[in-house]
């Protein structure tokens, strides 16, 4: 049996991994919350709570990629130019 991670930021990374493997197994995800102990409570599926907690996570992880994206090619715009040869 797996062992139960205790912090909370492990679960909700657990939870984003598990996320993550069903949409790579092309399955319906999931919408889990948290109460303020940590435990965690599924969403029914198909509800409207559902449908939005998705589409607001999805925002959310395209406004992340989008970030990294433009920190990458900005850290490459930063790079010094390389300087002509002398002669």
């Amino acid at each position: 049996m797996k062992e139960r991670r205790a912090s909370i930021p492990a679960r909700i990374a657990d939870t984003i991994a598990g996320g993550v493997r069903r949409r790579q197994q092309e399955r319906e995800p999931r919408a889990v919350i948290y109460d303020s102990s940590g435990a965690p409570r599924v969403v029914p599926a198909g509800s409207d709570d559902q449908r939005e907690l998705i589409e607001i996570a999805e925002r959310v992880v395209e406004a992340a990629m989008d970030g990294a994206a433009i920190e990458s090619s900005s850290s490459e715009d930063d790079a010094p130019a390389a300087e002509a040869p002398e002669g």
